[in-house]
């Protein structure tokens, strides 16, 4: 990561400008928690990147709390903040490499029969998953399949709910507070709302995003070029071969035989080459797909 050049960009900034305070704790939590990851404090690192990171969304503050639960063999928040850096930086040099590790994780999760559960609570002072409390979200666990319960505590009291866990699947949760109460025009409160009949009333939820998707089209196109590639490549190994073996060939046969070699060869080396950038474009693309924490995949109800 580019952390000197980021800590430059910051110490050049204005003294006085809109957002300099901001700026400046920042650059301070920043700064601290890089030091603690290099003097091997990856707790006290986590927590000063977790406060850069209510404070400014960087790729580079996700990237480096994915490095740091990594260091403590925590896999569940190292997947959760490698695919937000996925998501913060898509055209990262490094992309291929991280989602490569995302998907071996829940590759291994799936392999071990558990799901992957992201929980975003704005707002909780605490949240409880599975009888377990936490003081702070994001929240990122593995667990077995089936329905999984949340209890939050909010401002205006406690709110529970149940989230869906699937074997080898991401579920991401967005748990909000209770809203306020629906008031008639008089000032009333509003009569209450059969909650299962809204919901039978509500439109289904939305089918593959657009990037999903792509991410099919573009990987299925660079496995085709793969395939094509192999096929040129194997005609043109036959040709060379049988320029070396057959002497019945005359000299001007075997130069078109050669030449011909040549091009099905350089043809394929090409396909290769695309269809491979091609298909780590794609595996990059479903990896970024995946829903992120914070976004409202599942929501809570009263």
């Amino acid at each position: 990561m580019t952390v000197s050049l980021l800590t430059a960009l910051l110490l050049s900034a204005p003294l006085f400008q809109p957002g300099a305070a901001e700026t400046e704790r920042f650059k301070a939590y920043f700064t601290k928690g890089e030091q603690l990851y290099q003097a091997g404090e990856y707790g006290a690192a986590i927590w000063n990147f977790r406060r850069a990171d209510e404070i400014r969304v960087t790729p580079e503050v996700a990237y480096d709390l994915a490095k740091c639960h990594e260091k403590v063999n925590d896999v569940a928040f190292t997947v959760l903040y490698y695919r937000l850096y996925l998501r913060r930086a898509p055209g990262a040099s490094d992309a291929l490499d991280v989602a490569e590790k995302v998907g071996n994780a829940l590759a291994q999760a799936e392999a071990e029969g558990r799901g992957f559960l992201e929980v975003e609570a704005p707002g909780a002072k605490s949240l409880t998953i599975q009888g377990h409390t936490y003081p702070e979200t994001p929240i990122a666990l593995f667990l077995a399949p089936g329905d999984v319960e949340l209890s939050g505590i909010f401002g205006e009291g406690t709110r529970k709910m149940v989230a869906q866990l699937r074997t080898g699947k991401a579920s991401v949760v967005f748990f909000e507070p209770n809203p306020a109460p629906l008031l008639e025009a008089d000032g009333a409160p509003a009569a209450a709302v059969d909650v299962a009949a809204a919901r039978a009333l509500e439109p289904k939820g939305p089918g593959p995003s657009k990037l999903r998707i792509s991410s099919y089209v573009v990987a299925g196109a660079g496995l085709a070029a793969i395939a094509v590639g192999s096929v040129l490549g194997v005609m043109a190994r036959g040709e060379a071969s049988r320029v070396e073996t057959d002497k019945s060939l005359t000299y001007a046969q075997a130069t078109e035989v050669a030449g011909s070699a040549s091009s099905k060869g350089l043809a394929a080396n090409l396909l290769w080459g695309v269809g491979g950038a091609a298909l780590a474009g794609g595996v990059v693309m479903f990896v970024v797909s995946m829903p992120e924490p914070g976004m409202k995949e599942q929501r809570s109800t009263p």
